[in-house]
C-alpha cells in the first residue's frame, strides 16, 4: 500500500495476480487515518480495471482479543471495528485475523477471552466475513489445531460471518505433515470431522523454512522449503479448495520487489494442470 491503497491492484497486476491481500492501514498501528469515500471508490475501480477478482484485508498485527490485558482487548475491539468498516467501504469481502495469544495463561483461557470478545463485537458489516487464520502455535498463539478453531467458532455462537483461512506453513509448523499423503489425509479428516471444511474460504500458500512441528513461524519460497511442491499440488487441485482465493506471503529477498512473487506464482500455477481431476 506504499503510495496509497489505489496502488495495490497495480502491483498485483505486475505479477499477474488475480487475488490480492492488503493492509488497509499501517499494520503496526491500532487505528489508521480515516478512509475517504473518494479513495475507497478509486480502489474499487482500480481493482476492477486490473482484473483483481478477490481482495482480502489482513488485520493489523497488534489486534489480540485473547490478551490477558483488558486494555489490549478493548483496543483490539476498536481496531477490529475500524478494519471491518474499511473492508465494507473498499468492497472487500474477507477480513483475515490471527486469533491472538493467551500469553502466560493457558490456551483455554485465551480461547474464552477471544470468543467473549467476538460475541461482544457482534455482526460484521454486510458483505464482510471475518476469517480466523490458523497459527503455527508460536508464543502460545491460539488456533494451531483444527479442533481449536472449531471450539472458537462454536464458543462465539457459530456466526454466519465468521469462517476460516488456512495457512500452509502454519499447518506444517503446527504438526500437520501436509508434505506427505498420509499427513494430508489426516488434515482432511480433521477438517471434515470438526465441520471446518465448509468454513474454509481462503488459503495462504507459503512453504516453511522450519521443520514439521517446530511451532516457529517462518515462511519460505514455494517448493524450496520443508513442504515441497507435492504438498502444494494437493491443496491447489483438491475439489474443496481449488476454486478458493489463495495468496502468497512469501519473502521478497531484495532486488526486484516483484521477481520472487512472479516465480512463486509461476511455481504454483505450474501445479494446477490437474484441476479437472477431483481428489
Amino acid at each position: 500500500m506504499a503510495g496509497g491503497l489505489i496502488t495495490a491492484p497495480g502491483r498485483g497486476l505486475r505479477i499477474g495476480a488475480d487475488v490480492l491481500q492488503i493492509f488497509s492501514k499501517q499494520n503496526t498501528r491500532w487505528m489508521g487515518k480515516a478512509l475517504e469515500e473518494e479513495e475507497a471508490r478509486a480502489f474499487r475501480e482500480e481493482s476492477d480495471r486490473t482484473g483483481i477478482r478477490t481482495v482480502a484485508i489482513h488485520c493489523a498485527y497488534l489486534i489480540n482479543l485473547a490478551s490477558a490485558k483488558e486494555a489490549v482487548r478493548t483496543r483490539s475491539l476498536y481496531a477490529l471495528e475500524d478494519e471491518a468498516s474499511r473492508a465494507a467501504m473498499l468492497g472487500v469481502p474477507y477480513l483475515v485475523m490471527h486469533p491472538g495469544s493467551s500469553g502466560d495463561d493457558p490456551e483455554e483461557t485465551g480461547e474464552r477471552r477471544l470468543s467473549s470478545a467476538l460475541r461482544t463485537f457482534g455482526r460484521l458489516p454486510r458483505g464482510v466475513t471475518l476469517l480466523l487464520e490458523n497459527t503455527a502455535g508460536q508464543g502460545n498463539s491460539i488456533g494451531r489445531s483444527i479442533g481449536q478453531l472449531r471450539r472458537l467458532i462454536d464458543a462465539c455462537g457459530d456466526p454466519p460471518d465468521v469462517a476460516v483461512c488456512l495457512d500452509s506453513a502454519h499447518l506444517f509448523e503446527a504438526g500437520y505433515d501436509i508434505a506427505g499423503e498420509r499427513g494430508w489425509k489426516r488434515l482432511l479428516g480433521e477438517l471434515s470431522r470438526h465441520g471446518v471444511l465448509p468454513l474454509v474460504r481462503m488459503w495462504h500458500l507459503n512453504d516453511s523454512k522450519t521443520p514439521l512441528g517446530s511451532r516457529v513461524d517462518r515462511h519460505f519460497h514455494i517448493g524450496e522449503g520443508q513442504i515441497g511442491l507435492p504438498g502444494f499440488r494437493r491443496i491447489l487441485n483438491h475439489r474443496d479448495f481449488r476454486r478458493l482465493p489463495m495468496v502468497l506471503e512469501t519473502p521478497k529477498d531484495g532486488g526486484d520487489e516483484f521477481e520472487r512473487d512472479r516465480k512463486n506464482l509461476a511455481a504454483l500455477r505450474s501445479l494446477c494442470a490437474g484441476r479437472d481431476r477431483e481428489q
